[in-house]
């Protein structure tokens, strides 16, 4: 799969993962946008439209738990991938907010896998 006319929003404040994630994204034919903090994301979110968002847990002013949520009432069909250092076991109940998560260190090879499965998703 390419991602050709699929919208990316990346919110991670760890800025070497951050860009690291975009620039593979991109090589990966997605159109990428990034933010650092949870509240761009939000101002982002209302901005744009996006089909996925790779959302990272530990935000430095919001929870990326409270950012789906958000996301969820205003672009319910967008497909939500949470970063996590933290096992899912761990996560409050409410994880069912998203459609997968993936624990860092990231596996690019994993979350290039999922993001190829996305349109099956949304069928």
């Amino acid at each position: 799969m390419e991602g050709r006319d699929m919208n990316v929003l990346v919110v991670e404040d760890e800025k070497l993962l951050n860009w690291s994630l975009a620039s593979s994204l991109s090589k990966w034919g997605f159109d990428v946008h990034h933010v650092f903090t949870g509240n761009d994301a939000l101002v982002e979110i209302e901005k744009s439209g996006y089909d996925i968002v790779l959302l990272d847990y530990r935000l430095p002013d919001v929870d990326g738990l409270s950012v789906a949520r958000q996301l969820r009432t205003r672009q319910p069909e967008a497909v939500i991938f949470l970063l996590t250092a933290f096992q899912l076991n761990e996560l409050p109940a409410d994880v069912g907010l998203i459609d997968s998560y993936f624990n860092k260190p990231l596996d690019l090879q994993q979350l290039h896998q999922a993001l190829e499965d996305v349109p099956r998703r949304r069928a």
